[in-house]
């Protein structure tokens, strides 16, 4: 992936993410979508997975600034790169860290109506998404750097720092990162 450095170029990179996502999930051939592989999610598993992990970011980034700071205090570092970021996570995967709690997804098999699941999905991650990217544009470059948002494997990253984890996150269960 190329290096992102500006509020610009995140939130291209961000859209670029969940228009893929969107893409990918959507080819998918319904009777596909809700086919786990022994323990592996199944594609309405990670999209499941992807909306509980975008709204309640949406929510953090819509809450006052001084809240954000109050709740989770102020950095004491400057941000990291996407790829620091990218291969601290790969790490923490690597020593067996995985999704928990609210992050789960809970699908099931659906019966006749597979079809109109998987639309539904593709349509809230699509919401969720693009509340995302809302929100985002409503902050300030150096904001970006000055305040934290906590992450269930990570810790507390900044909101660029989630921002980026967030563009790696989405493509991670197509394996598209860094196509």
């Amino acid at each position: 992936m190329v290096e992102i450095k500006t509020k610009t170029e995140l939130l291209s990179a961000l859209t670029d993410s969940n228009l893929r996502v969107i893409h990918w999930f959507s080819e998918i051939p319904t009777e596909k979508f809700f086919t786990r592989q022994g323990e592996v999610w199944s594609a309405s598993d990670n999209m499941d997975h992807l909306i509980k992990s975008h709204k309640p970011l949406v929510k953090a980034l819509k809450l006052p600034k001084i809240t954000l700071q109050a709740m989770f205090g102020k950095p004491q570092k400057s941000s990291i790169s996407y790829e620091e970021l990218c291969q601290t996570y790969r790490a923490e995967i690597v020593k067996g860290a995985q999704a928990s709690g609210r992050y789960l997804p809970h699908q099931e098999n659906p019966d006749g109506n597979a079809g109109d699941i998987k639309r539904d999905l593709i349509s809230q991650f699509s919401r969720a998404s693009a509340d995302l990217v809302s929100v985002v544009e409503k902050w300030e470059e150096n904001e970006l750097d000055q305040y934290l948002v906590p992450h269930p494997i990570l810790g507390k990253l900044t909101v660029r720092e989630m921002l980026f984890f967030t563009i790696y996150h989405n493509l991670r269960p197509a394996s598209q990162e860094g196509d």
